[in-house]
C-alpha cells in the first residue's frame, strides 16, 4: 500500500506537516488536498456538533458503501477461509502516545510475518492533506477536528471515508478492529456495517475515567458514559488486556461477559535491553551528577490523567528528606510546564523532553526505579519497556500495570494511591539500591525476565488465532 491517490497534486512549496518531525515516521505517499472544516478549539457545546457529522458520513457515502459490500462479499467467497485480512483503526495514530506507538510496532511485525494487517487513522490538523507513512500507515484526510477537552496536543477527528473506500477495493479486508471510541471510529463503524465488514473493538482507553479527571462539567461525564455504552454495543466483541478492565466493560459499559475477550499485548522488546545501562544517557539531562545516587523516572505522556499531581506531592516530601535522589520526567504533554514551575527550585527533578529510539531505551535502563502511579491505563506499555531494560516498576493497584508487575515484590511494588505508602516504598527503594546491591540486582534480573512474556511473537500469534475464529463465526466460512 504505497500510493494513496493517483490524482495527488501538491505544490513544491507545500509543507506536509507544520509540527516538528515525529521520531521514526516518514511520509511515503500523499492524498490530494480536499475541503475540511477549520480545526476548532475545545468546547462542551462544540462537542455536540460531532454526532450529526458522524451520521452524515455514511449517508453521503451510501452508494459507494453498497457497491463495496457487493465486491467484498464476492471476493471473500473465493479466498481461503484461513486468509484473514484485518484493518486496525485509531484516530490518534498521528500523535505520540502509547496506543499509536504500540500499533506502529505491532502492524509492521504482523506484515513481516505474513499476516495481512493494515493500519489507518486521521491526519492531524497540522497536515494540509492525508498521507501514508512508512508505506503501511494510512492517515486519512480530515473532514472535521477539534482539540480534546482538557487534553492538549490531542484531538477528536472525523476522517473523509471516500479515500479509504478506494483503497479497500485494492486491498479488501474482512474485519476492522477499532482501538478507541472516537468520532472517527464511530464513522468507520457505521460505514463498515453498511459495507458488510465485521467490526469489533479493543478497550485501550479508559474514556469515562478520563472524562471525570479532565472535564469539569458533570453532564459531560454522563453524556460520555452513554456514548461509550452505545459504541461498545455496536463494536463487539470487545478485547481487554486485563481482568480489571474486563470487569469495567461488564459492569459499567454493560458488555455481556461472552462478548469480552482478554488477549495479551506485545511490544518490540528487542529495542530495550539492560545492556544499555551506564552508556551516559542520563547524564545528558540529570542534575547534580555527583550527588544523585538513586534515580527514579516517569516516562510517558505528561498529563494529569496519569496521576502526576499525586506523584509530585509524594516527591516533594521525599526529596525534602534526601539529597541523593533524582526524578526524571521523560515525555511531553500539556501538564509539563506546570510541573516545571512547581519544581523550578528543586534540583532533584529534571526533564529530558520527548525521546525515542536508543536514547529512550537508555534512559529507561539508567533509571534505578520506574514510577507509574496512573490508575487509568488499560495495559501499560511503558511499564513493560522499563522492565525489559531491567528497571523495577512501582505502580498503582488499579488497571493493567499491576497485572504486569504482579504482587510478589520481585519486579517492583504495587501500591494503593496513598501518600504514606508511596513515601515508605520510595524510602525502601532507596535503601535497597544503596545498601542491598545483591537484592537490587536480582530485582533487575527478575524484571527483565518477566517482561519477556510480552513479546510480539506470542501476542500476535494468539491474536490472529482469535481473528480467524471470529471470521468463521461472522461469515460462516
Amino acid at each position: 500500500m504505497t500510493t494513496a491517490s493517483s490524482s495527488t497534486k501538491l505544490k513544491a512549496s507545500d509543507k506536509l506537516d507544520s509540527r516538528p518531525t515525529i521520531f521514526g515516521r516518514k511520509v511515503t505517499s500523499t492524498f490530494r488536498k480536499c475541503f475540511s472544516i477549520k480545526h476548532k478549539p475545545p468546547g462542551n457545546i462544540r462537542t455536540c456538533w460531532i454526532p450529526p457529522l458522524v451520521f452524515l458520513t455514511p449517508i453521503i457515502n451510501l452508494p459507494r458503501l453498497l457497491k463495496l459490500r457487493f465486491l467484498l462479499k464476492k471476493e471473500r467467497k473465493r479466498r481461503d477461509p484461513n486468509d484473514v485480512r484485518i484493518l486496525f483503526y485509531s484516530d490518534n495514530l498521528d500523535e505520540t502516545n502509547g496506543i499509536a506507538n504500540n500499533l506502529r510496532n505491532v502492524i509492521p511485525y504482523m506484515r513481516s510475518h505474513g499476516m495481512k494487517a493494515y493500519l489507518a487513522g486521521s491526519a492531524f490538523n497540522t497536515r494540509p492533506c492525508g498521507v501514508i507513512e512508512n508505506s503501511y500507515c494510512v492517515l486519512l484526510p480530515r473532514l472535521f477536528s477539534m482539540e480534546q477537552l482538557g487534553y492538549a496536543n490531542s484531538e477528536l477527528a472525523i476522517p473523509r471515508i471516500s479515500p479509504a473506500l478506494r483503497l479497500l477495493k485494492r486491498y479488501p479486508i474482512d474485519m476492522i478492529e477499532l482501538e478507541t471510541p472516537s468520532p472517527g471510529a464511530w464513522a468507520v463503524c457505521l460505514c463498515a456495517w453498511i459495507a458488510g465488514i465485521k467490526v469489533f473493538s479493543h478497550y485501550r482507553t479508559d474514556v469515562p475515567t478520563y472524562a471525570k479527571t479532565l472535564v469539569k462539567a458533570k453532564w459531560m461525564h454522563t453524556y460520555v458514559l452513554w456514548l461509550m455504552r452505545i459504541f461498545y454495543w455496536m463494536a463487539r466483541p470487545v478485547i481487554s488486556p486485563c481482568e480489571d478492565y474486563a470487569n469495567i466493560l461488564k459492569k459499567d459499559l454493560k458488555v455481556p461477559a461472552n462478548q469480552v475477550q482478554i488477549l495479551p499485548r506485545g511490544l518490540p522488546l528487542e529495542k530495550f535491553s539492560p545492556d544499555l545501562r551506564g552508556k551516559g544517557a542520563w547524564e545528558k539531562f540529570g542534575n547534580d551528577r555527583s550527588q544523585r545516587k538513586v534515580r527514579f523516572a516517569f516516562i510517558g505522556r505528561i498529563s494529569k490523567e496519569k496521576n502526576l499531581e499525586f506523584l509530585n506531592s509524594v516527591w516533594e516530601k521525599f526529596s525534602a528528606k534526601y539529597n541523593d535522589v533524582e526524578l526524571m520526567y521523560v515525555g511531553y504533554g500539556w501538564y509539563l510546564e506546570e510541573i516545571k514551575k512547581q519544581f523550578k527550585d528543586n534540583p532533584s527533578v529534571c526533564f529530558a523532553g520527548e525521546q525515542g529510539g536508543e536514547m529512550l531505551a537508555s534512559l529507561y535502563a539508567d533509571a534505578d526505579f520506574f514510577l507509574f502511579p496512573s490508575t487509568t491505563d488499560t495495559f501499560g506499555n511503558v511499564v513493560v519497556e522499563a522492565m525489559s531494560t531491567g528497571t523495577p516498576a512501582i505502580v498503582s493497584n488499579y488497571g493493567g500495570p499491576r497485572s504486569i508487575v504482579q504482587n510478589d515484590n520481585k519486579c517492583g511494588r504495587i501500591l494503593p494511591i496513598d501518600e504514606a505508602k508511596w513515601l515508605e516504598t520510595l524510602e525502601e527503594c532507596r535503601a535497597i539500591k544503596l545498601e542491598q546491591p545483591e537484592v537490587y540486582e536480582q530485582m533487575r534480573i527478575d524484571s527483565h525476565k518477566r517482561s519477556e512474556r510480552y513479546t510480539l511473537e506470542s501476542s500476535t500469534k494468539i491474536q490472529f488465532e482469535f481473528f480467524r475464529k471470529l471470521k468463521k463465526e461472522t461469515y460462516g466460512i
